[in-house]
């Protein structure tokens, strides 16, 4: 039998129902908003739980950095590409200086959701923040947004595996996402295959269920070594049989695609690199000599 993957926004339409849920909720639990991660609830909701947000109603992210540079807060959430695709638009556009049409990239705001609760369990609200997209590549599936606030961080920040390190097959894994429009949950697994190729790219097989909805979320395993849990991959695809989709054969970004994205993009010091201020996170200019 052939192999089927499914992008999980190709599941937009079966869920919609479920969304039409979800919208209802949240206008009935509009409570007091209070501070998500006021309690202590344990490392398991700290290092994954509250690192998750719903991108507008459709998605998940992480948050990957907050840190204030030269009195400003820079936050950043990582996300797959096909989530924020809708916000992407290029169209042919008059140029009146090269005297023709060129393409020209629109990118929407975005709106990112944490979840409130009280006694480590009960929702009572939500809060959204604006982020644009900084950074997207459609082919690694991957995109990065910049929170709009300067004047707040974020205080649950995932931690990431070490580009070097590679999770074991038979390893205890998390997948945290807002599936199906919910506020994020965790469903557990084990690594099951980690030498898939998908366009051009390495993916790693988990039995964590994952559902529409979850793209965009995080993998998680808990390390011996460094005591805490580590962000292993990003949930991006789930199998399929026919038109069946098989929720606990998740497929999942590896870390190091996520190094290199960032990189690439100009962003390492996400990951430790050296902090490049907004205006030198660019292409060096290609100037002619004279």
């Amino acid at each position: 039998m052939k192999k089927k993957f499914i992008n999980m926004k190709s599941l937009r339409t079966t869920c919609f129902s479920f969304f039409a849920l979800v919208a209802l909720s949240g206008m009935l639990l509009q409570c007091k908003i209070t501070d998500a991660v006021a309690s202590n609830c344990g490392p398991q909701h700290e290092e994954m739980l509250d690192t998750a947000v719903r991108i507008n109603t459709a998605g998940s992210g992480t948050v990957l950095y907050s840190k204030q540079h030269e009195g400003k807060w820079e936050s950043y959430i990582l996300t797959n590409y096909h989530v924020i695709a809708d916000q992407i638009t290029i169209r042919e556009v008059w140029d009146g200086m090269k005297g023709k049409k060129v393409k020209r990239e629109t990118r929407e705001p975005v709106t990112a959701f944490w979840f409130d609760y009280v006694r480590c369990s009960r929702s009572v609200g939500t809060r959204g923040r604006i982020a644009d997209i900084v950074a997207h590549d459609q082919q690694r599936d991957l995109a990065l947004l910049r929170l709009r606030d300067t004047e707040r961080g974020v205080k649950r920040i995932a931690y990431m595996l070490p580009k070097d390190d590679y999770p074991k097959l038979g390893q205890t894994v998390w997948a945290v996402g807002a599936g199906l429009g919910y506020p994020p949950s965790m469903t557990s697994g084990e690594m099951a295959f980690a030498e898939q190729v998908i366009n051009g790219y390495r993916y790693q097989l988990a039995t964590a269920p994952i559902i529409f909805g979850n793209s965009g979320g995080a993998l998680f395993a808990y390390s011996d070594l460094r005591n805490k849990y580590e962000m292993i991959g990003v949930p991006s695809r789930v199998s399929a049989a026919g038109f069946q989709a098989v929720t606990h054969m998740g497929w999942s970004i590896p870390i190091e695609t996520v190094h290199t994205f960032l990189k690439d993009n100009f962003h390492g010091f996400i990951v430790g690199d050296k902090y490049l201020k907004p205006e030198n996170r660019k292409p060096p200019s290609d100037k002619k000599e004279k």
